[in-house]
């Protein structure tokens, strides 16, 4: 632990994302295992990897390439199939064979591989709440909900971790009485009322959720008429827009994807839910977004959004 403390250190004086670097270093030390490149690192073997870290930062030796992160090492080296990443960045260590809605939100996040950008859905799968972590039902509407509320969050300044405070601290203190296992049960067959209340218009949702007191501060703080209508709208639009600059940018439904390590290969071999069936998944979520079948907002869902004149 106190190693980890160390690199974390390290890397944050660097400049540089732990999480990138970790993922990246791990992918080429794959790579040497497989015989696909021959760069000196391997697993369990972690005496050089500050001098590693200072390699990436300065672009000296094998850093020079490390630099370029796991993606363009893939398209240089091979092993698309493992590497860990979408739309360029790197996975964070939740493992979506595990918590399947956080696959899908990996593979539409607008920053690619991003556990917020996401949705941070594990947080319902097994992090916080007890849902169904290899189920689909409910997952793209619940994946939506998240996006759209975590972008109205970092859109009003404030830290999108505090949005734990949703979940009562009772349901996390005790994940084995009654009332937290009907909760999870619930959440599964959740996804036809999430999905109405997505696309309610805002003047019918002109509350406050005591669970969600952003909003609330919001308008405490600046004196405008907020409520969570307003707020999701806020969410949904940020979210959309970030999405029609990648399009503009030349992103595909293609670019919605994740490796094959994670839709193909099972984490565990004896139960055949272990990996993320994102195709079937992303469907549900671009018709449930008001998007075609390419990943684009249709002319309808940029016009509820105010947004038809940016296109």
């Amino acid at each position: 632990m106190e190693l980890i403390f160390r690199w974390n250190l390290l890397l944050d004086e660097l400049g540089m994302d732990t999480i990138s670097t970790g993922s990246t270093i791990a992918f080429a030390m794959e790579l040497q295992e497989k015989g696909l490149w021959s760069n000196g690192l391997q697993f369990g073997q972690t005496a050089n990897l500050e001098n590693v870290f200072a390699d990436i930062a300065y672009r000296r030796g094998i850093g020079d390439l490390l630099a370029e992160g796991t993606k363009r090492l893939a398209e240089q080296f091979g092993g698309q199939a493992f590497a860990i990443q979408s739309k360029g960045l790197e996975l964070a260590a939740y493992e979506p064979r595990g918590a399947v809605g956080l696959g899908l939100g990996y593979a539409t996040a607008n920053r690619g591989g991003c556990h917020l950008n996401a949705g941070y859905l594990v947080i319902l799968e097994g992090l916080g709440l007890n849902m169904d972590p290899h189920t689909p039902k409910a997952k793209a509407a619940l994946t939506i909900t998240f996006q759209n509320i975590m972008e109205a969050v970092s859109a009003g300044g404030s830290c999108v971790f505090t949005l734990f405070a949703m979940i009562p601290s009772g349901l996390v203190s005790q994940p084995n009485r009654y009332l937290t296992r009907l909760v999870g049960r619930a959440l599964k067959h959740s996804g036809g009322m999430v999905h109405l209340i997505n696309k309610l218009s805002a003047k019918f949702l002109a509350i406050n959720l005591p669970l969600l007191p952003q909003s609330s501060a919001i308008r405490s703080v600046t004196g405008l008429s907020m409520n969570f209508g307003k707020f999701r709208d806020i969410g949904e639009r940020g979210f959309t827009l970030e999405r029609m600059f990648n399009l503009r940018m030349g992103l595909t439904a293609n670019d919605d994807s994740l490796p094959e390590r994670l839709t193909v290969e099972l984490q565990d071999l004896r139960d055949q839910r272990t990996r993320v069936p994102l195709d079937k998944m992303k469907k549900k979520y671009y018709r449930k977004r008001g998007w075609d079948a390419e990943g684009r907002p249709s002319a309808k869902t940029l016009r509820r959004l105010g947004l038809l004149e940016q296109v």
